[in-house]
């Protein structure tokens, strides 16, 4: 009877390397050792316990460096040539041993198994050591999965982008050569953070691998520890390490490697012998290094080694074997006492410890599988995927960020030898990142030099490097590498931005560093989520997602900000293929229906609203919004609604109520911020309808952190109920092309211009800016103020405007239209938006977009959106005195306004596009709905 499983896993990879160029490199011999004394032994144990008949199941880990290195002809041709020339020494050796029969059978062995296995290889294999790998993968012997494209160590990748590329390149490839997804990941060094399960789920990975205090530690404390997996909330499995069959494989003085009779490793003839002998068989016939043939055994920590005898070798590698088989017997009946379902026992391994660190592993691994199959310890042995599908509900946790290796988190790819990559590694990431989005559709050489751009930032981004810098082991190739793939990842990128790309250089780039042929550049892009499909859309059952939004006002009714917003964020949801219903009020121009760009709108009748107390003509919209929507859901159910603003609070409870479904709400503004307090019994009763709305919803959506802390301390909402989700801007309702850098503006003679677009409130702050005038004119008085808007605080304003000191300086504009915008934000000089209180300032948004200088309080949404002194500046609230300062800078700074300019360009193109912010709401709602059920 099976009391448990045994999961041996087995990752496979090294570091990316391939030099056309130089065909003596001694760093190409990592492979060959690793192909010669362990990838071909493993693959020929499983194939010989195939044909014996024996009941084994290996899981096997291939990194896509290494899968495209074995698959790579150039480098099959040069290891058959290293393999020959291995043959070669040991032939000489046997010569040379004639007259020491114990350094003669080594000699001998070392001959046969180096014959054996070139005929395995070149015959049976035809020199492509996937083919097996398929094979038994075929067979079920081999679950085969994958880890990241180049093996980067995930936590220390800064953006969410380049992670996901990392997932995604090594799935697309695993498909490639497997003809199928694949089932589970390794993380490269087992390193996890919060988040990284999340982008595994995304292209369907089932599980991945910890280290055992990933599991110990996580909250709620597992109840099985490492003998059970967990799942994440995305619903991944997490499988931990168990330390015990860890301790005795992986320690080398108390593990079974130790073994005195086990080869020695570290006495190797590439070391022992004269160089004039052992030229023709090292690189460059002059640097010494391993050869793989060894003569001694361990014997003890001493110097004093004996020599190595392979057939005792060979029969403690079947005892270690049996042992560690009974003793996980033991270690499962041990648990059986307290669990209620069979343990799984992990032993998570490198594959390149059996054979070439191990010489014996190979041996003791067949002959362990063999133990187990026999059935007398009480075990089974299982893959991760096995044992998910006997044990399908598994306990919720949140796990520990932890990876393997000294310190249990990142201590080895983070300490000071090597913490100088990462600030060249995360620079390369943002660029990549906004390149890919400045862009998406191009050609020709400029494709070209992205899709290669993207490969150096890859290869640079493999943990192998700061891993040997680290340890001290090939500093300078490690260091070398990283530093040529980020030196050509500038190189690429500066060319591109230049407008002169190298080709010559470009092609040298993709000849020398040609891993993921087929890459998309695309990938890197914060739009890439859903718009190339990779990931499943819309619904529970992968259909478009219904969504029933309501607004009180949509274009072309338009009072603030709203109006916008609802029109560019349904458009921009439509345009993913979700099915978008907006019912809204009406308008004196526009039907009761209209398919505004694939958007339904759905406007209630004007006969219903007769009211002209404000209150009470809201309360008439609810109901008339109620009835309508009601009539459309039943024609067409809907998956959800969202609803924007305290103004639909009434209709959008009713409706979540009645048809039980998850209700988003997007609170733009609170009316305490606009009032800086609640001051009257309207107020109030507007503050109460938000305080209902936010807390009837299963989310918030707010336009800035800021608004989302003032909703969580007005309304008591949990701030992991709330997500930010900023405002967007279209460059094209701007008149504005989209292209990577802005255009010079013309030239113009006469007064510089000022220019503010708002409503007229005191909260705006457009009373600090004429102080602030006042404060310039002295200075400047070539200089004038437009002032675009109206609203209850323009009579103050326009008194305040009547001073002597700024006639003929100051321009009230009245109510500004779009063109009208459009063609003072092209006239002008800076925008200024000075407010006391501003939850998002999309007018701002909107100047950068017009490429004009932006000068903003630094203040509630308006902080975010504008980094000081990079793509705009900052002033405090109420400081005229500064504000004038900040504005005279611009203005007598051609050169600074063109650079923030630009900068604040390329912000609009990358973060504040619709498309992103789309992507962004659609999560919002999968976790609203996922929250339903």
């Amino acid at each position: 009877m099976t009391g448990g499983y045994l999961a041996l896993v087995l990752h496979a990879h090294l570091p990316y390397i391939r030099h056309p160029e130089d065909p003596g490199i001694m760093e190409e011999r990592w492979l060959f050792e690793a192909i010669t004394e362990c990838y071909v032994p493993l693959i020929m144990a499983f194939e010989k316990l195939v044909k014996d008949g024996v009941n084994f199941k290996i899981t096997l880990s291939l990194s896509p460096p290494l899968v495209t290195m074995l698959n790579d002809h150039l480098l099959q041709e040069r290891y058959l040539r290293h393999l020959k020339r291995l043959i070669s020494l040991a032939e000489a050796e046997i010569a040379r041993n004639e007259k020491s029969p114990a350094f003669r059978n080594v000699a001998e062995m070392y001959f046969n198994r180096l014959n054996e296995l070139r005929r395995s290889f070149e015959d049976d294999y035809e020199g492509n050591l996937i083919l097996p790998i398929q094979s038994l993968q075929a067979l079920g012997v081999l679950e085969v999965i994958t880890t990241c494209a180049t093996h980067g160590y995930l936590p220390l990748i800064m953006t969410r982008e380049a992670r996901r590329s990392q997932v995604q390149l090594a799935v697309e490839q695993y498909g490639r050569f497997f003809g199928r997804l694949p089932a589970g990941i390794w993380l490269p060094e087992c390193a996890y953070v919060p988040g990284v399960d999340e982008i595994l789920k995304e292209f369907g990975l089932r599980y991945f691998f910890v280290e055992t205090h990933g599991i110990n530690l996580a909250s709620p404390v597992s109840r099985y520890g490492v003998y059970a997996p967990v799942f994440c909330r995305s619903g991944v499995a997490a499988f931990g390490r168990d330390p015990e069959s860890s301790r005795q494989v992986w320690d080398r003085h108390t593990g079974y490697p130790g073994n005195p009779f086990y080869r020695e490793f570290y006495r190797d003839i590439g070391y022992d012998l004269d160089l004039d002998y052992l030229a023709p068989y090292l690189p460059g016939g002059n640097i010494r290094c391993d050869t793989g043939l060894k003569y001694f055994r361990i014997t003890g920590r001493g110097d004093y080694k004996e020599p190595y005898q392979p057939d005792i070798a060979g029969l403690k590698a079947v005892e270690d074997a049996v042992d560690f088989a009974g003793k996980r017997g033991q270690q499962v009946r041990q648990l059986a006492e307290w669990m209620d379902r069979k343990p799984i026992i992990v032993a998570p391994y490198d594959a390149e410890l059996f054979g070439h660190w191990w010489y014996e592993g190979p041996i003791w691994l067949e002959n362990l599988c063999r133990a187990v199959d026999s059935g007398r310890d009480g075990i089974r042995m299982s893959t991760p995927a096995g044992y998910l599908g006997e044990y399908v509900e598994n306990q919720v946790v949140d796990l520990a960020a932890s990876s393997w290796g000294e310190g249990g988190y990142n201590e080895v790819w983070l300490n000071p030898s090597n913490d100088w990559i990462y600030r060249h590694l995360h620079r390369a990431e943002t660029t990549m990142v906004d390149l890919a989005d400045l862009y998406p559709n191009a050609s020709g050489a400029v494709r070209r030099t992205l899709n290669q751009a993207a490969r150096e930032l890859l290869l640079a981004q493999s943990s192998d490097w700061a891993f040997i810098i680290k340890t001290g082991t090939a500093v300078q190739y490690a260091v070398q590498r990283t530093s040529e793939h980020i030196n050509h990842f500038n190189s690429l990128t500066s060319s591109l931005v230049d407008g002169q790309v190298n080709e010559e250089e470009l092609a040298n780039y993709e000849r020398q560093d040609s891993i993921f042929p087929d890459i998309d550049y695309n990938i890197y892009s914060r739009h890439y989520r859903l718009s190339r499909g990779s990931r499943s859309r819309g619904g529970l059952a992968g259909e478009p997602l219904k969504v029933l939004m309501l607004s009180w006002e949509f274009p072309p009714r338009t009072v603030g900000g709203l109006a916008r917003h609802v029109y560019d964020l349904s458009r921009a949801l439509a345009r993913l293929g979700e099915n978008v219903h907006v019912v809204t009020c009406p308008a004196a121009v526009a039907s009761d229906y209209e398919l505004v760009e694939g958007v339904h709108v759905h406007r209630v009748s004007q006969s219903g609203l007769t009211e002209t107390d404000f209150m009470k003509w809201v309360q008439q919209l609810n109901r008339s919004m109620e009835i309508l929507a009601c009539s459309l859901m039943d024609h067409e159910a809907c998956d959800l609604i969202h609803a924007h603003d305290w103004l639909v609070e009434e209709a959008a409870t009713a409706l979540s109520r009645s048809y039980r479904l998850p209700l988003v709400a997007t609170i733009h503004a609170t009316e305490y911020g606009r009032n800086r307090g609640i001051h009257n019994d309207l107020q109030r009763r507007i503050h109460n309808l938000e305080d209902r709305l936010a807390n009837a919803a299963a989310t918030v959506i707010c336009c800035s952190n800021y608004m989302a802390e003032e909703i969580t301390g007005l309304f008591g909402v949990a701030r992991k109920k709330t997500h930010s989700i900023p405002n967007g801007v279209d460059p094209a309702s701007l008149g504005v092309p989209r292209q990577l850098l802005p255009g010079e503006k013309e030239a113009r003679g006469g007064d510089k211009t000022i220019l503010f677009i708002g409503r007229l409130v005191p909260e705006k702050g457009v009373q600090v800016l004429l102080e602030a005038l006042l404060h310039l004119l002295p200075q400047m008085p070539d200089v004038k103020l437009l002032v675009g808007g109206t609203g209850p605080y323009e009579g103050f304003l326009k008194d305040k405007a009547n001073n002597p000191l700024l006639k003929d300086k100051v321009e009230f504009l009245g109510f500004v239209n779009e063109d009208q915008r459009n063609q003072h934000l092209k006239q002008s000089d800076v925008a200024v938006f000075p407010s006391l209180y501003e939850p998002f300032g999309i007018v701002a948004l909107e100047a950068m977009a017009a490429q004009i200088p932006v000068i903003v309080s630094d203040t509630g949404g308006l902080s975010e959106v504008v980094s000081h002194g990079i793509d705009g500046y900052k002033v405090p609230p109420g400081n005229p005195g500064l504000l004038a300062y900040y504005i005279r800078e611009v203005l007598v700074n051609p050169g600074l306004a063109r650079d923030l300019t630009r900068r604040a360009w390329k912000k609009v193109l990358t973060v504040y596009d619709w498309q992103s912010i789309a992507l962004d709401t659609l999560d919002v709602y999968r976790e609203a709905l996922a929250a339903k059920f």
